[in-house]
């Protein structure tokens, strides 16, 4: 399974610098969190690793694959949860993932199976035969995650994964979104949840007005904001933050 590579990103709109160069590479097993202020250009980011928007200038690839010469291959190896997902509400849940099953070329047996073992995974047999429009924000955003990966992708890219989620339920996908590294996908994790990044991510990448402004692991970020070596990921990311601004 391969990684993500980003070189020199750049995105403008009209006089506005979305992304400012952005260069950055996670590697296929890692779990990277990216970090940033509201408008730091987060989603942007994210928006244009998974082909949604086209770059100003700058190139990604995606397991070897550029989104911009090559998007079908790049996108078939891409799972992604927005951070708003779309559902159809008049669908039921196995109807729903069967249609974007489809969508994704997955064959009609490993589907089928893929459906059934990921709805025992989020403790929601019980609704498969349910409209999603009669589900809780919180069963709609494991259906949006199962979604997201119901083609086996090997890059997973997910902007507030934890939206609507309750405690015990962020938990377990804390642990699931661990898992997908271990088993050797690319995760890209946008998320405001500093905790979680700090106890579940292999890597933490800082973006702010459209700059990364800091990569690596806690200790090296704790070393870049001349922090104590126990400092927690939220002072560091402040203090990194306020020395940018």
């Amino acid at each position: 399974m391969g990684g993500i590579i980003i070189q020199n990103l750049t995105k403008t709109y009209d006089r506005l610098v979305a992304l400012n160069g952005v260069s950055l590479e996670v590697r296929a097993g890692e779990v990277i969190g990216l970090l940033g202020p509201n408008g730091a250009g987060k989603s942007t980011l994210m928006k244009i690793v998974v082909g949604i928007l086209r770059p100003t200038s700058g190139s990604v690839t995606v397991s070897g694959h550029d989104i911009i010469k090559d998007p079908e291959k790049a996108k078939k190896v891409v799972g992604y949860l927005p951070e708003n997902p779309s559902l159809y509400t008049g669908l039921t849940v196995s109807e729903f993932l069967r249609f974007v099953g489809k969508i994704r070329a997955v064959e009609d047996a490993p589907l089928q199976e893929r459906i059934a073992e990921s709805l025992k995974t989020f403790s929601l047999e019980e609704k498969t035969d349910a409209l999603i429009g009669s589900l809780s924000k919180g069963m709609k955003q494991k259906v949006a995650l199962i979604a997201s990966a119901i083609h086996d992708p090997q890059v997973l890219v997910m902007d507030e994964p934890l939206t609507a989620l309750d405690p015990k339920t962020q938990i377990f996908v804390n642990n699931w979104i661990l898992s997908q590294g271990k088993k050797g996908r690319t995760v890209l994790l946008s998320t405001h949840n500093l905790e979680i990044v700090q106890d579940y991510a292999t890597q933490i990448a800082i973006i702010d007005r459209g700059s990364i402004i800091a990569v690596g692991d806690l200790q090296t970020l704790r070393r870049m904001a001349d922090a104590g070596k126990d400092a927690r990921l939220d002072e560091v990311f402040l203090k990194l933050t306020e020395e940018s601004s």
